[in-house]
C-alpha cells in the first residue's frame, strides 16, 4: 500500500511540475490529486501529503482571457503604404505566436474529440486570426483602383510571403499565400498582367512549398529542417492528430486492459512538438503601436461575398455573348425568334423589348445585332448585365468546364436551374 502511495505522489508531483497550467484550469485533474493529499494526512504521511504542493501551482487564468471579437461591417481598411514587407511579417508573426500560445492541451484534446472547434473559443479565436489575415489582404489588393497599383500591393505581399519562410512561419505564410491564390484575386486578368515574372516564379515556389499534396509533403520536410523558432502550418498537425486517434483504437486488447502504447505515443510526439514551439519565442521587438493598428485592421469584417463583389467592381467580368446567344437560340438557326427570346428573357432583368434588339425589325434577332445591343446596355448599366439567379450548392467530382467561360470551375462552382428546360452552369470564372 505505502509503495503504492510513493508512486502515486510522485507520478503527480511530476505531471504538476511538468504541465502546471493543465492542473490549474481543470478542475477535472485537481480533485484526484486533492483527495490523493487528504488520505495521505488521514494515514498518518504528512511528509509525503507537502510534496502535492497546490500553492506551487501558478495561475493561468489570463490564457483563457478573450478579448471580445465584434464583426465590424466595413468598407475600409487600414493600409500599410508606410510598412516595408519585412516589418509587416515581423509583426503578423509576434500576433500569431502569441495567439498560439493560448493554445492549451486540452484544447487539442476537444479538438481531437469532437473534430471541430465547437465550445473551443481559443482555438477557435486562432483559425479566425488566420482567415482574417486571408481576408485583409484580399482586401488591401482590392482597395486600389488601377490594376497597376493592385499588382503593386500582390508584389509587395508576395515579399511579405518570402519574408515569412526567412522567419520559418509557415502559418502564416499559408494565410498569405492563400489570400493571393483566392478567386478574389486569381480572376483579376489585367491586374496579374502587371505583376512581374519574378515575383509570379517566386509566388509559384511558395505554392509548391505549401501545397497539399502528397500529404504536405514538401512542407513537411522543409519544417523537419528548421531549427530554432519556427511557427508549423497548426491545421496540418491538427489534421494528424484526428487522424492517428481515428486510424488507432485506445486498447491493445478486446478486454480493454492494456492501453495502446503505439497510438499514445504517436500522439504525444505531435503534442510534444507543439508544446516545444509554444516554448520558442520569435526574436521579434514588436511595436505596440504598430500591433494595435494592425489590430484594428485585421478585425474590419467582409463576408466573402462582399469581397468577390468588390472584385467584380473593379474588373468585372466578361460578358460570353456566344453563350448567351446559344441558349437563345434554341433551334440553332443562328436567329433568335420572338418565341425563343420570351422564353428566356426573365432571367435577365435589364434585357429590352425584343424590338429594341431587333434593329432592323426583321422580326428576329441576329447574333450581330445582340452583341451590338449588349456591349452599349452593358456599358450604360455600369457592367450589370447579368442572370437573374437561384443558386443551389453542387458538388462536383471530376474536373467540369464551365459553359459560358469553358473554364474549369473552382470549389464555388453553382448550379443555375430555372422553370424552363434550361440548365446553366455558372462559375466565378467568368
Amino acid at each position: 500500500m505505502t509503495n503504492n502511495l510513493v508512486i502515486k505522489v510522485t507520478e503527480k508531483r511530476y505531471w504538476m511540475s511538468e504541465f502546471p497550467a493543465e492542473f490549474d484550469l481543470n478542475p477535472e485533474l485537481v480533485e484526484p490529486i486533492r483527495c490523493l493529499k487528504e488520505l495521505l494526512v488521514q494515514n498518518g504521511d504528512v511528509r509525503r501529503s507537502l510534496l502535492i504542493d497546490f500553492d506551487s501551482v501558478p495561475s493561468y487564468e489570463w490564457k483563457r482571457q478573450l478579448t471580445s471579437s465584434v464583426q465590424k461591417k466595413s468598407k475600409t481598411s487600414l493600409l500599410f503604404d508606410h510598412l516595408d514587407s519585412s516589418t509587416l511579417a515581423e509583426h503578423l508573426t509576434y500576433m500569431e505566436y502569441k495567439s498560439f500560445c493560448k493554445i492549451l492541451f486540452q484544447d487539442y484534446h476537444s479538438f481531437v474529440m469532437q473534430g471541430c472547434t465547437v465550445d473551443n473559443p481559443i482555438l477557435e479565436r486562432f483559425i479566425t486570426l488566420f482567415n482574417r489575415v486571408s481576408q485583409w489582404i484580399q482586401m488591401m489588393v482590392l482597395s486600389k483602383p488601377t490594376a497597376q497599383q493592385r499588382a503593386t500591393v500582390i508584389g509587395e505581399f508576395i515579399k511579405v510571403a518570402q519574408r515569412l519562410l526567412e522567419l520559418q512561419n509557415f502559418n502564416t505564410l499559408m494565410a498569405v499565400v492563400g489570400g493571393l491564390s483566392n478567386s478574389s484575386i486569381s480572376r483579376l486578368k489585367e491586374t496579374q498582367a502587371f505583376v512581374s515574372s519574378d515575383a509570379r516564379k517566386e509566388f509559384e515556389k511558395l505554392i509548391e512549398l505549401i501545397t497539399s499534396s502528397a500529404n504536405y509533403s514538401h512542407y513537411r520536410q522543409r519544417f523537419s529542417e528548421c531549427t530554432g523558432f519556427r511557427f508549423p502550418i497548426l491545421g496540418v498537425h491538427l489534421k494528424d492528430l484526428i487522424a492517428v486517434h481515428v486510424a488507432l483504437p485506445d486498447w491493445a486488447d478486446q478486454e480493454k486492459t492494456r492501453v495502446n502504447l503505439i497510438k499514445t505515443q504517436q500522439l504525444y510526439t505531435i503534442l510534444q512538438e507543439l508544446a516545444m514551439i509554444q516554448a520558442t519565442p520569435p526574436k521579434i521587438d514588436a511595436n505596440p503601436d504598430l500591433l494595435n493598428l494592425l489590430i484594428v485592421s485585421l478585425d474590419q469584417y467582409h463576408t466573402e461575398e462582399e469581397i468577390y463583389q468588390l472584385s467584380l467592381q473593379r474588373e468585372p467580368r466578361s460578358l460570353k455573348l456566344s453563350s448567351v446567344f446559344k441558349n437563345f437560340d434554341t433551334d440553332g438557326d443562328d436567329y433568335i425568334t420572338q418565341e425563343e427570346f420570351e422564353s428566356i428573357r426573365s432571367n435577365f432583368p435589364y434585357l429590352s423589348k425584343f424590338d429594341d434588339l431587333d434593329h432592323n425589325q426583321d422580326g428576329r434577332i441576329s447574333r450581330e445585332e445582340m452583341i451590338e445591343y449588349f456591349a452599349k446596355a452593358n456599358s450604360m448599366l455600369n457592367c450589370k448585365m447579368g442572370f437573374v439567379h437561384t443558386f443551389s450548392a453542387t458538388s462536383c467530382f471530376k474536373p467540369t468546364v464551365c459553359q459560358h467561360c469553358s473554364g474549369i470551375v473552382s470549389m464555388r462552382t453553382h448550379t443555375h436551374t430555372h422553370t424552363h428546360t434550361h440548365t446553366f452552369l455558372i462559375c466565378q470564372l467568368c
